[in-house]
């Protein structure tokens, strides 16, 4: 299964797998036998998937060994367990209601089950199935359904790949239907705009500084760091937006307003354009800061951080994991949330979308700034996750929320891979990894509103009504 995803983008092996899931499952109706196969289907999907996870703890969070494998071990545990959970739901169903009906309603549980992977204990939607897709014919549907329907759209076609290896066609002839409709309305929305262009483009460019983790945080180390920045900008003063990645500045904005941005901003306005970069940001009245992004130059602006990584930027369940601390050492671990609601940027009337790192994992977030943000723009330190998968793979959760919002994605990263993404999840421009890079592109901005960014604030809807009537099924059953 993760030979599906980034970098190896084989999106077909995502089909395939939960074929030869359904197959296994159709063989017993066990309860036990269904939830150790989801189980251990789960163990090979997330255990290498997202190994990467110990890379970041240990060799860049500085936890020890045993805590660091002990958290990854728990995660993939954790996300094998939802698939194990529904391996148990569809031994449900099997009791309840013939297995043709049975795979007609597959899809909606893994639908419901990836929605809950994204919601419980703040959500962990890495490696849903739906990003498998966003370069097959499927893509489309994100700006319709969003990923999590498409990965039941994805599980759909597994269903009737699993019907043609068995040869069970009349028994289960009305999906072979809706799967064969399926792909006629695939053809009719491929090519169907749900937002405009505007008429301005920006001209924008991202400047990758390729900082090493190891010094980023060293005191001594600012003005080197700095350094690799202005080196860059100072060749791109004609661009009328420039990124720099999330905390490209380390330290804690009180600490360096007048020797850094101060001057920063004179610059900038002297140069008639706008940078964007970040930055720690206190709050000194209240003891707090945040992991932010600011606008010095022709426009101002700021934003926080809202969702923030757990272990990374904060310590979940403070009062039972403090002890943790000794073991794991990360240099923004105890930082605030910003609001929800937060004022959007804007450069020559073009608003822009802001969000950090994770935040664009999950379509919540992203969709809050919707429908005014006209370009989507995500900041990140990648650095965290060296030379692994991650890096892969959080671009290609970039390119769905940039084909579920309409909106042109600006991937600016410390040390890759940034890019510039089309309102269809195309990547139009990329950087290598490791290196000092810089990319620039005009960037149009899109306005209305995709039909997914209309329903997605309803999805939980959609899993308690698809609850309700499984549950009235069985009464009457």
């Amino acid at each position: 299964m993760p030979l599906a995803f980034a970098p190896f983008e084989y999106w077909i092996l995502s089909i395939i797998s939960v074929a030869g899931l359904i197959l296994l499952w159709q063989q017993q109706q066990s309860s036990k036998y269904l939830f150790t196969t989801g189980f251990f289907f789960g163990l090979g999907y997330f255990g290498v998937g997202i190994s990467w996870v110990y890379f970041s703890l240990h060799d860049f969070g500085n936890a020890h060994p045993i805590v660091a494998a002990g958290i990854t071990v728990l995660l993939i545990l954790w996300q094998s367990l939802y698939i194990a959970l529904l391996g148990l739901a569809y031994a449900k169903l099997l009791t309840k209601f013939s297995k043709s009906s049975a795979l007609l309603i597959l899809p909606v549980l893994w639908f419901s089950m990836e929605w809950l992977k994204g919601i419980v204990m703040t959500g962990f939607p890495w490696l849903s199935l739906g990003y498998s897709h966003v370069s097959s014919p499927l893509s489309p549907w994100g700006s319709w359904i969003g990923a999590y329907a498409i990965s039941s759209l994805s599980v759909l076609y597994s269903a009737a790949v699993a019907v043609l290896l068995t040869r069970q066609l009349k028994q289960n002839k009305w999906l072979l239907v809706l799967a064969s409709v399926l792909v006629v309305l695939t053809a009719v929305i491929t090519n169907i705009e749900q937002t405009s262009a505007q008429e301005k483009s920006l001209k924008i460019t991202q400047i990758q500084g390729n900082i090493a983790q190891e010094i980023k945080w060293q005191r001594n180390k600012r003005q080197h760091i700095l350094d690799v920045y202005w080196d860059k900008t100072n060749q791109h003063w004609d661009s009328d937006l420039i990124v720099w990645p999330e905390t490209a500045i380390p330290g804690r904005s009180e600490l360096i307003e007048e020797s850094v941005l101060l001057p920063m901003s004179m610059l900038a306005t002297e140069k008639q354009t706008n940078i964007l970069f970040g930055v720690l940001v206190s709050d000194l009245a209240k003891s707090q800061y945040y992991n932010s992004m600011l606008m010095v130059g022709e426009n101002q602006g700021m934003y926080h951080k809202r969702h923030l990584v757990p272990f990374g930027e904060y310590m979940p369940f403070r009062n039972i994991l403090d002890f943790l601390n000794q073991y794991i050492s990360i240099p923004m671990s105890d930082m605030q949330s910003g609001e929800n609601q937060q004022p959007l940027m804007s450069v020559a009337n073009v608003k822009l979308g802001v969000s950090i790192c994770y935040e664009d994992v999950f379509s919540r977030d992203i969709n809050q700034d919707l429908p005014e943000a006209n370009i989507l723009i995500n900041t990140s330190n990648d650095a965290w996750f060296g030379d692994s998968l991650a890096p892969h793979q959080h671009l290609q959760i970039a390119q769905m929320r940039a084909i579920e919002t309409g909106r042109p994605m600006v991937r600016s990263t410390n040390t890759g891979i940034s890019a510039f993404i089309n309102h269809k999840g195309a990547i139009l421009k990329q950087t290598q990894q490791f290196q000092v890079e810089t990319l620039t592109a005009n960037v149009t901005g899109r306005t209305g509103q995709t039909a997914f960014v209309l329903i997605e604030p309803y999805q939980w809807l959609f899993v308690v009504l698809t609850s309700l009537v499984f549950l009235r099924r069985r009464q009457n059953i």
